[in-house]
């Protein structure tokens, strides 16, 4: 037909661009303002229905045009969720091995590198680097090998564990209480390597990651909830969906 959409503005306006695109079968281009997650190339679209979040199937986008300069002047808080998106990567690929060791559900080898080594990438970075090209372009590149795991894989393994589950539970279930979903997503992270999975190391690291990019000050401005309030979520985190995490070893 020679139509081709093109999508520009945050997370949401991309969603809804995807989903339109694969409902009226049309090629695509996602063009971020900000970088807050991996909705610039992934295969699943989050939109609002009857009041409450929910994830569509859609095409991923032809081609992304990132403008470094239109990003550098998005709100930090978005380009810090985008950071807390794709560091938890680094909680889904846990709950993958684990699903592989404890139910048998087979790992793709390439989507599981890509997914680790997305958000490997970040941890050298700190606070003064969030407006710089090469940490942008990192992240931008980050975001979008989160995207590619994802369709490599056909799920979203890779890129989302138990710690998605949280908020995605937050959403459903504590609309009042819901907030951006990258700092949601960090925040029960580095709740769930301290309270739960308890390696202390890499517990450590993380927070540490967290106090330097500016990514704890911004949680707690932005996420109500008290590490203690982690564990009352579990139950209706492990109602999201059929997915083997950590959860399900308690």
């Amino acid at each position: 037909s020679g139509t081709l959409l093109l999508a520009f503005g945050g997370g949401s306006i991309l969603d809804i661009v995807k989903y339109c695109a694969n409902k009226c079968d049309l090629p695509y281009l996602t063009i971020p303002s900000t970088l807050s997650n991996d909705a610039i190339y992934s295969c699943v679209a989050r939109l609002t229905q009857n009041g409450k979040k929910r994830s569509f199937g859609v095409n991923p986008p032809t081609g992304i045009i990132v403008d470094l300069d239109v990003v550098r002047e998005s709100p930090k808080h978005l380009i810090l969720a985008g950071v807390g998106d794709l560091i938890t990567n680094l909680s889904a690929i846990q709950d993958w091995k684990l699903a592989h060791k404890n139910i048998g559900e087979p790992i793709n080898e390439l989507a599981y590198m890509l997914a680790k080594e997305a958000a490997s990438g970040l941890f050298h970075y700190n606070e003064n680097d969030l407006l710089s090209d090469d940490f942008l372009y990192d992240l931008a590149n980050g975001l979008i090998s989160s995207g590619l795991s994802m369709i490599i894989s056909g799920n979203t393994r890779g890129t989302s564990g138990a710690e998605h589950l949280i908020s995605h539970a937050i959403d459903e279930y504590f609309v009042d209480k819901s907030s951006i979903h990258g700092l949601q997503a960090a925040w029960a992270f580095l709740e769930i390597e301290k309270q739960i999975r308890g390696n202390k190391d890499f517990a450590q690291k993380l927070e540490t990651f967290y106090n330097n990019i500016g990514l704890t000050k911004c949680i707690d401005q932005y996420i109500p909830w008290t590490a203690n309030e982690l564990v009352s979520l579990i139950p209706f985190a492990k109602k999201i969906r059929n997915r083997y995490t950590v959860f399900n070893t308690l």
